[in-house]
């Protein structure tokens, strides 16, 4: 019966002692036990701090006295209350991990704002960024473009397909214009766009590339770029047009 109160050899030998006995000093515990003085008070003092036996300062010299029933069984919600409180400290430190795990796997997306005197040269800057999360992910370019990104930004275009890596494709949805028909007429097969119908007319552009998406206006001056940089969202956007593409 003892054996399952998790004490050690020194703990049970004293707790036996002054169950026999009743009550002890310390010294008389020290020899019922066969434990030297100080190292039997320091076993009481931790038999008391578990509730198991109770000191009384009040007589001289004190006593040690084994816990009543009652107060042995109030040990019961002591545990309980200590076993639920380290339940919500477990799942506390479990729902952080959860946490610091999603963030390492999802990043916290970021976004950035190119006014348009900068565009040019953000466009020719993030290439190689772009590229790198396209062959991490998936090599299609996803998305759909208003005409008027080939009419303002033509020679980055035509740029970009000369100098990107050959396992890279780009399927995009846009308005029929001339000038969209043409730069597919001239720049390499794996740049793919689809017309949705003579009515449809984009008016902003929307691309996947990789992890990032990017929302362009040239449509009215001032022009502008949103990169946003959140691979839950491009995942989401890129299987859109995975679906859609075959419709078209």
């Amino acid at each position: 019966m003892l054996g399952s109160l998790n004490l050690n050899e020194s703990e049970l030998a004293l707790y036996k002692a002054l169950l026999k006995a009743g009550n002890l000093t310390p010294t008389a515990l020290a020899k019922a036990a066969g434990l030297k003085r100080t190292t039997a008070y320091s076993v009481a003092r931790s038999l008391a701090e578990k509730g198991l036996i109770v000191e009384d300062i009040t007589r001289r010299p004190r006593v040690f006295t084994p816990a009543t029933a009652d107060e042995v069984l109030s040990l019961i919600e002591v545990e309980k209350k200590k076993l639920l409180e380290r339940e919500q400290s477990l799942k506390n430190l479990a729902g952080e991990l959860s946490k610091i795990s999603a963030e390492s796997s999802y990043p916290v997306p970021t976004v950035r704002f190119i006014e348009e005197k900068k565009i040019d040269s953000f466009l020719n800057q993030q290439v190689e960024e772009w590229n790198k999360s396209l062959l991490a992910t998936e090599p299609t370019w996803w998305g759909f473009q208003d005409h008027t990104f080939v009419e303002q930004y033509g020679d980055w275009i035509t740029k970009y397909w000369k100098q990107s890596p050959e396992t890279i494709d780009l399927k995009l949805l846009s308005n029929r214009t001339q000038a969209e028909v043409q730069m597919q007429k001239t720049v390499t097969p794996r740049r793919t766009v689809k017309f949705w119908g003579e009515a449809t007319n984009f008016i902003s552009t929307t691309w996947v590339i990789g992890d990032y998406v990017i929302i362009l206006n040239t449509r009215n001056h001032p022009f502008y770029l949103i990169e946003i940089h959140d691979k839950l969202m491009a995942n989401d956007q890129r299987e859109v047009f995975k679906n859609l593409w075959p419709l078209v």
